[in-house]
């Protein structure tokens, strides 16, 4: 134990005094003496402050510079009120419960000054106690003044860096909880994520004073190396292991809950919007993909904009600050790495080939002084997206919905409805993703239904992503099917083109006749079209014949005759009118 001005004493917890060293000192011109007793846990009636005695003593006051304090740091104790040049007598003593009492754990004296006022210090690493509370007492040896104060041990402010590990190459995915976050380095023993993901990341925020505002932490991620882009911007911790999956950036730490949070967007990175050649608006613009911070615990106040050290042709190191108040002692910041494609940075510059470890999320600093930490993930744990991507295309377009049916791992029946309107609940394109675990290849089929309605299916046709060795078969188009043999890493992406079928020179024609086959004329022929109400009428000729050109196909049609003169065997036919019909013929019964 020291206080200022003496060197640290060492104690062993005993009921004993071992010696009292009295040195003088001079402070403001006055000669302080401070008497400084090593003192050890013992008795209360040996060791503890004597205040028993001074039942008549003056209120005295005892502060301190804060009220709790962590290693390192040292306290400064303020008396006031005392008699002036007093000697005062100072004690630190803390309760110990396996004693079930108090023990003293320093003793020393101070001198007050004319105004009756001291100051005192000692070095906090200098006491110990299981509890983490201790009370400060000060009795002047003349006036009997006497004052106390209390003081804590507080956990300093930390910032600790994870990553999801989200289970090996070729293992069922594991959620993002428990032993999957992890405090270090993570290769393809532990982690599969596929190009186009997002890497989920959190960092536990710890030992905070509830309500301190304007804490300030700064991470940092490896954009680029050798100009091909491994992390190029951020999103939410969810994106990719939800939490429906059991994504928990709370398990494990004390006080946090998934209930409990506050959000900020996470702004658009100009560089990542600019595409490859870094031009605005040149053909290559890439559409970053909104997401959030998310604070457990806390709340987010800020987040400054992006700084970037290096070049994207080269090495280049992205950084953002996030500002918070803690509204718990533990909180938990968390967010999403999007690891990038070669669908956004061209074919041979995404981040799989990249070699190494090319994927670091870093904690690059924090007002409260953590120290810099740096997650990296290894290239092995990053596979290429192999993917089918169907497409539909009406013409015109038309609220119509387009079944299909699948074959193949990975692939499910699907609908799809070309109706001018991109990305809403009907959409006119799916995408899946991730068909092939690792090099390969595997067989898959995507099979049109039969069309209802004006719409038939007119061509497929499908184009393999560049530099891949995917085929495909759409022949013939009766079959209504695409064939796929897919190989890792490649994209394929079908269209499935439909139009209207037209209604020209579609006609129907008959023949009325008597039993004996004898042609009956002036006989009256009705046709009703079912689906639209629409009716026409026609006579038969000299020989019997009538006939209704230029009908809609596809339609239900009713045909009735009448003759005043003559009963037909069969008055009325009925049918769907998708070919010319030229015998559509009505007989009348023998007189």
């Amino acid at each position: 134990m020291s206080v200022i001005g003496e060197s640290r004493l060492t104690m062993e917890v005993k009921v004993n005094i071992m010696s009292s060293i009295n040195k003088r000192f001079s402070i403001f011109g006055f000669l302080l003496i401070f008497s400084i007793s090593t003192v050890f846990a013992g008795t209360f009636d040996n060791n503890l402050l004597k205040v028993t005695a001074y039942n008549n003593s003056a209120q005295a006051s005892l502060t301190t510079s804060k009220s709790g304090y962590v290693q390192g740091e040292t306290v400064v104790i303020y008396g006031e009120g005392f008699g002036s040049f007093e000697d005062v007598s100072l004690a630190v003593e803390t309760y110990n419960d396996g004693l079930k009492e108090s023990i003293a754990l320093m003793r020393w004296n101070v001198f007050t000054d004319k105004a009756g006022v001291f100051t005192a210090s000692v070095p906090f690493d200098s006491l110990s106690s299981d509890s983490g509370r201790y009370t400060i007492k000060a009795v002047g040896s003349e006036t009997n003044a006497y004052g106390e104060t209390t003081i804590s041990n507080v956990i300093a402010a930390a910032g600790n860096l994870d990553q999801c590990a989200n289970g090996g190459t070729g293992d069922p995915v594991e959620p993002c909880s428990g032993a999957s976050w992890v405090n270090g380095n993570v290769n393809n023993s532990k982690a599969h994520w596929v190009e186009g993901q997002s890497v989920a990341y959190r960092q536990i925020l710890s030992g905070f004073t509830v309500g301190s505002t304007g804490n300030t932490v700064t991470i940092g991620y490896d954009t680029t190396k050798g100009g091909k882009h491994a992390l190029d911007y951020l999103t939410s911790f969810d994106r990719t292991e939800t939490l429906a999956m059991g994504n928990n950036p709370c398990s494990g730490v004390a006080g946090c809950s998934l209930g409990t949070f506050t959000t900020f967007p996470i702004p658009v990175d100009p560089r990542v919007t600019a595409g490859f050649d870094q031009i605005p608006a040149n053909g290559d613009d890439i559409t970053q993909i909104p997401g959030n911070f998310t604070l457990f615990g806390g709340t987010i106040t800020g987040v400054s904009s992006y700084t970037v050290s290096g070049s994207y042709a080269g090495d280049s190191h992205t950084s953002i600050t996030i500002t918070f108040t803690a509204d718990s002692t533990n909180m938990v910041l968390s967010w999403g790495g999007h690891i990038g494609t070669r669908a956004d940075w061209g074919a041979l510059n995404s981040a799989v080939f990249i070699s190494g470890s090319p994927y670091h999320m870093s904690q690059d600093g924090c007002s409260f002084g953590c120290g810099a930490q740096d997650r990296a993930l290894s290239a092995s744990a990053v596979n290429l997206n192999s993917r089918i991507i169907i497409i539909k295309q009406a013409t015109p377009e038309t609220a119509q919905a387009f079944n299909f049916s699948t074959t193949g791992t990975g692939l499910s029946p699907f609908f799809l409805t070309d109706d001018g309107v991109d990305n809403d609940a009907t959409p006119n394109n799916i995408t899946f993703n991730n068909l092939l675990p690792g090099p390969g290849s595997a067989a898959f089929s995507v099979t049109e239904s039969s069309t209802i309605g004006f719409y038939s299916l007119t061509g497929i046709s499908c184009v393999v992503s560049a530099g891949g060795t995917s085929t495909t078969n759409t022949a013939p188009l009766s079959n209504r099917t695409a064939s796929i043999t897919l190989q890792y890493g490649d994209t394929v992406t079908c269209t499935f083109t439909n139009g209207v079928t037209t209604a020209a020179n579609v006609s129907v024609a008959g023949k009325t006749t008597d039993a004996f086959g004898q042609p009956i004329a002036r006989t009256r022929v009705t046709i009703q079209n079912a689906t639209n109400g629409e009716t026409q009428t026609a006579y038969t000729n000299t020989f019997g014949n009538y006939r209704f050109d230029n009908l809609p196909s596809g339609d239900f049609y009713i045909v009735t005759v009448w003759n005043k003169r003559y009963v037909f065997e069969q008055d009325t036919q009925s049918f769907t009118l998708n070919d010319a019909v030229e015998n559509l013929d009505f007989v009348a019964a023998s007189q």
